[in-house]
């Protein structure tokens, strides 16, 4: 069954330049009620990017969650990343157009996440900095901890390699609780062999 705009969704901050730019942009693509699909970008530094694009509204699948900007302007996005995307401010380079989101996740509130980010920081990307890269915590899930790698772990060819012989089995030996890390890095231009992000 469809999820229709009138249900109660949960919102995130969607300002009048933003708004304004969608509803254009989609008008421009003849798509005036497609949905705006958010999905992990990347990492710039420590901070997390995510990447929109227009889907054409229809069934939301059981990963997830339709968020309402606007009355007229629904996002669509994982859930897993749902923490990120509630919530957060969505704006437009006056500029470029360019849409960006600003996340009201804070990992400092959730104990288990603060500790894994901790980990991270400490211990794994000391050593993945050697060859430029970074790894952070997306998020944490049903004991799945999502992580994002940037810099030169970007579209490494022993990403996942370092991902297996090394932090996949650090974070699960030092937190019970995680039962196993996917990596949501898009490794190649237009995949993502490790996680697919929304899809109509």
């Amino acid at each position: 069954m469809a999820t229709e705009p009138s249900e109660k969704l949960p919102r995130l901050d969607l300002n009048t330049r933003a708004a304004s730019r969608i509803r254009a942009f989609r008008e421009r693509q003849g798509h005036p009620d497609a949905w705006i699909s958010v999905a992990p970008g990347g990492l710039q530094g420590e901070r997390l990017t995510f990447t929109f694009a227009l889907v054409e509204p229809g069934e939301l699948k059981p990963d997830e969650l339709l968020v309402e900007g606007a009355p007229d302007v629904l996002f669509v996005a994982p859930r897993v990343i749902s923490r990120h995307v509630v919530g957060a401010q969505v704006d437009a380079d006056p500029i470029s157009g360019a849409l960006s989101l600003e996340t009201g996740y804070n990992p400092d509130e959730d104990p288990l996440a603060q500790a894994v980010q901790q980990l991270l920081d400490t211990e794994i990307n000391p050593a993945v900095a050697g060859h430029g890269g970074y790894i952070g915590l997306l998020d944490i899930a049903d004991g799945v901890a999502y992580v994002q790698m940037g810099g030169g772990c970007q579209g490494c060819g022993l990403a996942e390699v370092t991902l297996s012989q090394g932090v996949r089995s650090t974070i699960i030996e030092r937190f019970p609780e995680i039962v196993e890390v996917v990596d949501t890095t898009d490794h190649a231009s237009g995949t993502n062999p490790y996680y697919e992000p929304s899809k109509k």
